[in-house]
C-alpha cells in the first residue's frame, strides 16, 4: 500500500471532521465488508486507548520487547511474543513518531480501533537502516489491552532495501525496473530440487515446459524436450542438489512471463562412474503457464581436480586392470579375460596379421595359451599412460618368466582403454618382442 503524508493529512483531516459530527449524530462510517460486522457504523472512541497506542509505541522505540509485550493480551503474546522478542534482538535503534491517531468503534462493540499514522527509523545492528511511513489499526480491549494489530507501509525511494521495484532494465525500455514475483516459481524450484534429489526423472520434467532452451556453461547452447530429462536422470546412481537462495523476478508492469535465479550446489554420480561438485548460478524463464522455458547456467567446479591427478588416478586403474589381465591369462582363464576388451576389439600381435572381433581374439587367445609352456607367467609394466577419463593410451613392457623364475623373453606393447558403461575396457592392442 502506498502511502504519501498528502493523503495521509488529507485522510485525517476526514475523520476528524466525521468525529465532530459522530458527536451531534448517533455513528458516522460504514463497514462494507463481508462479516458479522458488515452494514455497521463507527463512534468515536476514547481517548484511553488513544493514550494506550501511543505509549505502546513509545516502548517499542525504546527497543525493549518487555516493554512492548506488556500492552498487549496474553493471546497476542502467545502468538507474537517470540518474533517480537527476536525482532529487538536485531535492532540498533527504532524510533517510531505518531503522526495521528483518531479512535474509534464499531458502534454496540466494547473495543477500541485506533487508527495510527506515523513516521519510523529503523537502524539494525548489522547496518542496515529504513525508514517507513506507516498506517497501523490497532485494536484495544475494554481492559486496555492491545488485542490486534495490522500494518500497511509506504517507503520512500531513497530506502537502501525493501522496495516494491528496483534496478533497471537496458535490453527493452530504459525506464523498465524489476519487480518481486509471485506466481509459484520459488515452489516449483522446491519440488525440482526434491524430485532431483529422489532422481524422480517424471517429476523433475514436469516442471518444465514441452520445449527447452538449455544454455551451458561452457557457451553452448541446446533445444530439447522436456523428457530428456527422464533419460538423463535415469543415468544417474545418486545426486544431492542444495539449494541456497532463490530469487524470483520479472519486469515491472509487463505480462506475467517472469524468472528467477536459483544459487545452489550440486554433488552427482552417473552409474557410469563419473562424479561432479559444482557450485551453480541458474537462472530460469517461465512461461505464462508456470513453466520453465530457458535455462542459463553457469558454475565453477568445487576443488576441481587438476589434470596431472586425474591422470594419476587414471594409471592406477590401468596399471590395476593389467594386473588382473596377467592374473587370468597365467591362470588360463580365457572367459574372464575376453571380459577385458571389446566387442569390436582389434589386435595387431606380434608377427601375425590383424585380429578383428571379440570372438576373433578368443580364439587367437586359446591357441596362444595352447602353445604356452607350462609354467611360464606373463608379467606387464605400465610405462605411460596419456589421453583422458575416456579415452586412454597405455603404453608398457612385458617380462616372460619359466617357473624358476628365469626371465625367457621381454617385448613392450601399446593399448587402447575406452570407458564404457564405467569400465575401462580394451579397443586396440599391438605388441612385439625385443630380440633375443
Amino acid at each position: 500500500m502506498k502511502l504519501n503524508l498528502k493523503f495521509a493529512y488529507s485522510l485525517l483531516v476526514i475523520c476528524f471532521s466525521s468525529i465532530a459530527v459522530a458527536q451531534n449524530s448517533a455513528a458516522v462510517g460504514k463497514i462494507f465488508s463481508e462479516g458479522k460486522d458488515k452494514g455497521k457504523q463507527y463512534v468515536l472512541g476514547s481517548d484511553k486507548s488513544m493514550n494506550i497506542v501511543l505509549e505502546s509505541m513509545k516502548a517499542y522505540s525504546s527497543n525493549d520487547a518487555k516493554k512492548e509485550l506488556a500492552f498487549y493480551t496474553d493471546k497476542m503474546v502467545k502468538e507474537n511474543g517470540e518474533f517480537t522478542t527476536n525482532w529487538h534482538k536485531t535492532m540498533q535503534s527504532l524510533n517510531q513518531q505518531p503522526i495521528a491517531l483518531v479512535p474509534l468503534k464499531i458502534k454496540g462493540s466494547n473495543e477500541d480501533i485506533v487508527f495510527a499514522i506515523s513516521k519510523e527509523d529503523r537502524v539494525w545492528k548489522n547496518g542496515s537502516k529504513q525508514k517507513l511511513y506507516l498506517f497501523e489499526l490497532y485494536t484495544i480491549t475494554k481492559s486496555g489491552k492491545i488485542s490486534d494489530f495490522k500494518q500497511f507501509q509506504s517507503l520512500p525511494t531513497t530506502n537502501e532495501f525493501g522496495l516494491a521495484d528496483g534496478g533497471k532494465i537496458f535490453l527493452k525500455d530504459s525506464t523498465a525496473t524489476f519487480t518481486f514475483s509471485n506466481r509459484g516459481e520459488v515452489a516449483t524450484i522446491e519440488k525440482m530440487a526434491a524430485a532431483m534429489n529422489k532422481l524422480d526423472g517424471e517429476a523433475y520434467a514436469n516442471c518444465f515446459a514441452d520445449s527447452i532452451k538449455y544454455y551451458h556453461s561452457d557457451g553452448t547452447n541446446e533445444t530439447f524436450s522436456n523428457k530428456m530429462w527422464v533419460k538423463y536422470i535415469a543415468k544417474m546412481k545418486s545426486a544431492n542438489w542444495t539449494v541456497n537462495g532463490i530469487l524470483p523476478f520479472k519486469i515491472t508492469d509487463t505480462d506475467p512471463v517472469s524468472g528467477i535465479i536459483v544459487s545452489a550446489t550440486m554433488k552427482w554420480e552417473m552409474k557410469d562412474g563419473t562424479t561432479g561438485h559444482r557450485d551453480q548460478l541458474l537462472q530460469y524463464s517461465y512461461d505464462l503457464n508456470g513453466k520453465i522455458t530457458t535455462v542459463n547456467s553457469f558454475g565453477k567446479d568445487v576443488n576441481p581436480i587438476s589434470d596431472a591427478d586425474k591422470m594419476a588416478k587414471i594409471k592406477a586403474e590401468i596399471i590395476a586392470l593389467e594386473k588382473i589381465w596377467d592374473n587370468y591369462y597365467n591362470a588360463g582363464d580365457i572367459e574372464s579375460l575376453i571380459g577385458l576388451y571389446a566387442d569390436d576389439a582389434v589386435r595387431l600381435p606380434n608377427n601375425q596379421t590383424v585380429i578383428s572381433g571379440k570372438e576373433a581374439i578368443k580364439k587367437e587367445m586359446q591357441l596362444e595359451l595352447a602353445k604356452k609352456h607350462k609354467g611360464l607367467t606373463n608379467i606387464s609394466e605400465t610405462t605411460d599412460v596419456f589421453g583422458d577419463e575416456n579415452t586412454v593410451t597405455e603404453i608398457g613392457r612385458t617380462i616372460r618368466k619359466d617357473a624358476s623364475g628365469k626371465v625367457k623373453s621381454t617385448g613392450k606393447y601399446v593399448s587402447i582403454w575406452k570407458k564404457v558403461d564405467g569400465k575401462f575396457i580394451v579397443v586396440r592392442e599391438m605388441w612385439n618382442d625385443d630380440s633375443k
